[in-house]
């Protein structure tokens, strides 16, 4: 007995210290991962949020420690599908208004994560820098997420920034060369002090168009919030149009908002319903893609949408306003029928594209191949390019 007991407690100190050496090995490696901390003021569904999601999953591929912060409450689709992939959440409750108690709570998880870059969203600088200086923290690069003009309408948030800004005190990082520019007038800032990022996408998860034949009826999709930058009337005045010329077209809309009685009210009133589904908010992008014909984006303003880059790599045929960086993003017109954004021009365009499959091949494949190169995995690099040379070390 005496001798199994002698093997069965050798046995156990062998097992016990090979744990310990791992656990030692695992602590030491997270601690010397490069550690990133993006910030954004909610989660809810939409372009800025979706890019954090995306950037954080390709961030741990990098080989990262990231940390996603949360101002706002709420649970959401974004938040439960973060969780389930393993991402760290801190969703903080900020109160409206100004919630003076969201400074303590952010500079003690800085403290707490000690991250080499914080790497915030929307705009929550008047949170964020203060949090940073009083946890000692200096590497800061900030998102402008759409038109510089567009991102706040508050003087005092734009005063704060434009501070910040041409500082040094925090990298703003512009969507494409026209956001860029927006963001060097409104601030005056030179064309040194702001970077270029485009918004990345996995691109794996959309499985490109094959198919550019018509369904019966043509189904034609939107997806975006309801408010006036999507431009949700003017989709209606273009299906009365293109019901009138004869065409057999139904239009998808995914998203939720303020206007969406509005534009309910608007399609009864026009005698629409039979043209258009209105499906909410969807967890699913690339199946809702996959069942279109054609994608339709007639937004009054934007950055650098997420939304588009996403029906590029799902290879559908788009019709796009030519606002804001969505040239850039659709080179100027050899991946799209760009358009005015109204509702004649809009129709005019999707009328095209329903006559003519060769078309709708060709711009459908241009999306694809131009949808390379907003990838999550190169955005990520661009990020820690970025990073690094704000002075902090590289994953």
């Amino acid at each position: 007995m005496a001798n199994v007991f002698a093997i069965e407690r050798c046995r156990f100190q062998w097992t016990w210290l090979t744990t310990s050496d791992w656990l030692n090995n695992v602590v030491s490696d997270h601690q010397n991962k490069y550690r990133v901390m993006l910030v954004i003021q909610s989660l809810r569904v939409g372009g800025a949020e979706t890019m954090v999601e995306n950037l954080s999953y390709a961030l741990v591929r990098e080989g990262c420690a990231v940390l996603v912060v949360v101002l706002q409450s709420g649970e959401t689709i974004l938040t439960e599908r973060m969780r389930k992939k393993g991402v760290d959440l801190r969703i903080l409750g900020k109160r409206p208004g100004l919630d003076l108690s969201v400074f303590r709570r952010l500079a003690a998880i800085m403290r707490d994560f000690q991250p080499d870059v914080v790497h915030s969203h929307l705009p929550i600088l008047q949170y964020v820098v203060p949090a940073a200086r009083k946890a000692h923290v200096g590497n800061l690069v900030h998102t402008v997420h759409n038109m510089a003009e567009k991102e706040t309408s508050s003087n005092l948030k734009r005063l704060l920034s434009r501070r910040y800004y041409r500082n040094g005190s925090v990298v703003p990082v512009a969507l494409s060369e026209v956001t860029k520019r927006s963001i060097e007038d409104v601030y005056g800032l030179d064309a040194s002090q702001v970077a270029i990022v485009a918004n990345g996408i996995d691109l794996e998860a959309y499985e490109p168009k094959r198919d550019y034949s018509l369904s019966v009826p043509t189904r034609i999709c939107h997806i975006g919030r309801f408010e006036e930058q999507k431009n949700h009337a003017a989709l209606v005045d273009a299906a009365a149009q293109l019901k009138a010329d004869g065409f057999d077209a139904v239009f998808d809309l995914y998203g939720v908002g303020s206007l969406m009685e509005e534009i309910k009210g608007a399609v009864a009133k026009k005698g629409l319903e039979g043209e258009f589904s209105f499906h909410g908010l969807t967890d699913n992008v690339p199946d809702a893609l996959g069942k279109a014909d054609l994608f339709v984006f007639p937004s009054v303003y934007e950055g650098m949408p997420m939304v588009l880059a996403e029906a590029m790599a799902a290879g559908l045929p788009i019709v796009a306003a030519a606002v804001g960086g969505v040239p850039d993003m659709l080179e100027g017109g050899e991946s799209a029928l760009l358009c005015d954004g109204d509702a004649a021009s809009v129709a005019s365009a999707v009328e095209r594209l329903l006559s003519e499959e060769g078309l709708r091949k060709s711009l459908g494949m241009a999306a694809r191949e131009r949808a390379a190169d907003f990838s999550s995995d190169s955005m990520a690099r661009a990020y820690l390019d970025i990073y690094k040379r704000k002075g902090a070390p590289t994953c």
